[in-house]
């Protein structure tokens, strides 16, 4: 019986160290990424020099698509904006000579709300670059920002602009509303570069100001009324050299559009319950009218049809290049019921695999909604948010992607963005009303 039992107990060992063994086991999965910059800024400074009051100068500013973003076929466009900040640098001779040997020798200020000072903020500096001289002195330089402009090239005209006469922020309960200006380049329009014009306008100094110093303010303020008593200088910043950084950062990255995709097979789900109502489902059959026009269906390029919901789901249309067909789908659209979001994706599923859809085009499902599911597809789902949440589910899994437009104040944004649209952004949209419904679902098709 001993015997046994310790043949018994050495085995048991020899099994837990195997065991044991095992739950050490490691597996290494190599992860890299390349890492690189989407906009190309020149980074030598725009140095006006010695300037006189009233005197209208510019300077040019190239600001371009990285080499490595125009070559990354993923990619489509840039957003980005040009902010100014305070300027600090080291000067001498009480403020009228900057040490410029080096850009390492000036930094950017950093505005700090601050309720104690004067203005409400304070602008800091750091510690000054390298030790100080007899006479020098480290800190922010005469604020140059409100004089310069920044106007685009306007080809094509989808970027912004900022006259001269100006204020770079201004503090409000909130923290620091940014004066940016926009910019925008996309590889689809074939914008890589926008060639900006940074204008100078000089201020004169208290008490020196020609009579025409109001006129040449409004001449130069894009009509913005500003004050010109406002922008007066005090005469002890005459002959000090003024500064402004100019901050230049990308605000997003888009993936292109359905129409740059090229073969693709598309079905809408639309809402049509009945909180909605017949004046904003007007825009809705608007919307999609244009979606579709944008969309330019054809044999061999995008492909459409369409699934609606309210108390049940109804394929419309299926898969088709008929542009016509899919504007009388889009006509027959009314507003009435509840929300089975669950039968519009489903039997957009069911689409998908019925045969129409073509094996060489990607699977795209455009869901349209102004609530949340309260029916369910199958009776006695339970859970018509959660029932909806796996059709979804398993669209996805069948390697449909869907992108969700929510549109008014009853949709469950966290809802359709984590349960319905795909993972990967840019897949969910929300337009913040009917009547920019339209504009939402066209940039979705742009290829930019």
């Amino acid at each position: 019986m001993k015997k046994i039992l310790f043949a018994f107990g050495v085995f048991t060992a020899v099994v837990l160290g195997a065991s044991m063994f095992a739950a050490f086991e490691a597996h290494v999965i190599n992860v890299t990424a390349k890492i690189e910059n989407a906009l190309a800024v020149p980074l030598e400074s725009i140095d006006f020099g010695t300037v006189f009051p009233q005197e209208h100068l510019n300077k040019p500013l190239g600001i371009s698509l990285s080499q490595s973003f125009v070559d990354e076929g993923r990619v489509d466009d840039v957003d980005y904006i040009i902010r100014q900040k305070p300027k600090c640098a080291i000067t001498s001779q009480d403020g009228t000579v900057m040490d410029k040997s080096s850009p390492a020798l000036s930094k950017t200020g950093h505005v700090i709300v601050d309720p104690s000072a004067p203005e409400g903020y304070r602008i800091d500096c750091g510690d000054a670059p390298r030790p100080l001289l007899s006479g020098e002195t480290w800190g922010v330089l005469p604020m140059l920002c409100p004089y310069i402009s920044k106007e685009p090239d306007n080809q094509p005209e989808n970027d912004g602009s900022l006259a001269s006469f100006h204020e770079p922020f201004e503090i409000t309960p909130g923290g620091i509303n940014w004066n940016d200006t926009l910019g925008h380049l996309a590889k689809s329009q074939n914008d890589i570069v926008d060639n900006w014009t940074i204008d100078l306008s000089v201020p004169c100094f208290g008490g020196f100001c020609a009579q025409d110093w109001a006129q040449f303010v409004a001449d130069n303020d894009g009509d913005n009324n500003a004050n010109a008593a406002d922008y007066t200088q005090p005469i002890e910043n005459e002959h000090k050299v003024f500064g402004c950084d100019l901050w230049v950062e990308v605000g997003g990255i888009s993936i292109p559009g359905f129409a740059c995709q090229g073969k693709i097979d598309l079905m809408l789900v639309v809402d049509e319950s009945g909180s909605i109502g017949p004046t904003n489902m007007a825009n809705v059959r608007t919307a999609l009218h244009s979606f579709i026009d944008a969309l330019i269906l054809a044999t061999d390029g995008p492909n459409a049809g369409q699934t609606s919901f309210a108390t049940i789901g109804v394929l419309d249309q299926q898969l088709t290049d008929s542009p016509a067909a899919m504007h009388a789908a889009i006509d027959t659209l009314v507003s009435g019921g509840t929300t089975n979001l669950s039968g519009g994706i489903a039997l957009a599923n069911d689409e998908f695999n019925s045969g129409r859809d073509r094996a060489d085009a990607a699977n795209i499902m455009l869901v349209v909604t102004d609530g949340q599911p309260n029916a369910c597809y199958i009776p006695g789902c339970g859970n018509p948010a959660i029932e909806a949440a796996s059709y979804a589910s398993a669209g996805k899994a069948d390697g449909t992607e869907i992108y969700v437009v929510g549109v008014g104040s009853g949709v469950n944004a966290t809802y359709l963005t984590n349960d319905i649209a795909s993972p990967e952004p840019p897949t969910h949209y929300f337009a913040g009303d009917f009547g920019t419904l339209q504009t939402t679902l066209v940039d979705l098709v742009s290829c930019e």
